[in-house]
């Protein structure tokens, strides 16, 4: 079974206003529920977060019941279970990682290239949401 790991604060719920008092204050990203369901039809999909499990399984609870998801256990390596949508704070092996601030690793060479702009890297704001920009530093000197 091919996995997706999904993560939770500026992918699928809004964080308009970033980490607060640690509740999820804002409902789904746009699109954000319709494209975990159809990813459930096709992968095994869970959800990695720093948050509790239970917070963002609530969070669910409220803004689309209609999708199943309960905590993916400790003893649990790997998650495969397609249609039930997983959440931990563990990471699990997966084939790709949906994180608004993840960083593309290429090369080392690449990476070395871009580490003076990891301060400001994670925070652009974009379309009303704190979310990371990509830039190809591939060809530059």
């Amino acid at each position: 079974m091919k996995t997706v790991s999904i993560d939770f604060d500026g992918v699928i719920h809004a964080y308009s206003q970033g980490w607060q008092d640690g509740s999820c204050y804002d409902g789904p990203m746009p699109g954000a529920i319709d494209g975990i369901k159809a990813l459930l039809s096709d992968y095994a999909v869970f959800i990695l977060s720093t948050r509790d499990p239970n917070q963002i399984i609530e969070w669910f609870g409220k803004h689309a019941p209609e999708i199943p998801c309960g905590p993916i256990e400790d003893e649990e390596k790997f998650w495969n279970k397609q249609g039930i949508l997983g959440v931990t704070n563990r990471k699990l092996a997966a084939m790709v990682y949906i994180d608004d601030r993840a960083f593309v690793f290429t090369d080392w060479k690449n990476t070395m290239r871009w580490r003076d702009h990891f301060a400001v890297y994670p925070m652009t704001k974009i379309a009303g949401h704190q979310g990371a920009r990509m830039v190809d530093l591939t060809n530059q000197p």
